[in-house]
């Protein structure tokens, strides 16, 4: 009851950006990476992963349609991120809900903290913009975020709002 309290107070001193990129003109590859993109957990054989999902219960995002993406690299799980095609969608750091039309959205990215400043997050986000859409990727993270924000540029995205609450 704490956490939640302190949680929905913190939503009033939050600033979200917001950054937008198309697909990639050519398609992006990177040697010894490999990008998996799971939309069921039926489908998952790595351990890794599967530790991963159980994590805040995350497996129960793909009954609302959601996609894992998973980055491998030399067929280790270093990097995992989240899909939503829907086009409402609440950014629950700063507790407001925003609508966007012919988009998909990422987020949640998570690399593990030993595998962290190795560029993986700027590679997933590159790689999953080969995918075929005529759909624009959108992304957020915290300003005070840092790291991300530098990874979601260097992925050529760029910065279309800054959000709070109100």
């Amino acid at each position: 009851m704490i956490k939640k309290l302190f949680n929905f107070i913190l939503t009033f001193f939050r600033e979200v950006y917001l950054y937008e990129s198309r697909k990639n003109k050519k398609n992006v590859s990177f040697d010894n990476y490999f990008l998996q993109k799971y939309r069921s957990k039926k489908s998952i054989k790595n351990i890794t992963v599967e530790k991963y999902l159980e994590i805040d219960k995350r497996e129960e995002r793909f009954k609302s349609n959601q996609t894992l993406f998973v980055l491998f690299f030399k067929k280790k799980a270093v990097c995992f991120g989240w899909m939503n095609k829907n086009s409402l969608w609440k950014i629950t750091e700063i507790n407001k809900i925003i609508k966007k039309k012919n988009t998909l959205i990422l987020y949640d990215f998570f690399t593990p903290t030993n595998l962290r400043n190795k560029g993986f997050y700027t590679k997933i986000l590159n790689l999953i913009k080969n995918m075929k859409t005529k759909n624009k990727f959108l992304i957020y993270c915290l300003k005070t975020n840092i790291s991300s924000r530098t990874a979601i540029v260097k992925s050529k995205f760029i910065l279309v709002e800054k959000m709070r609450r109100f």
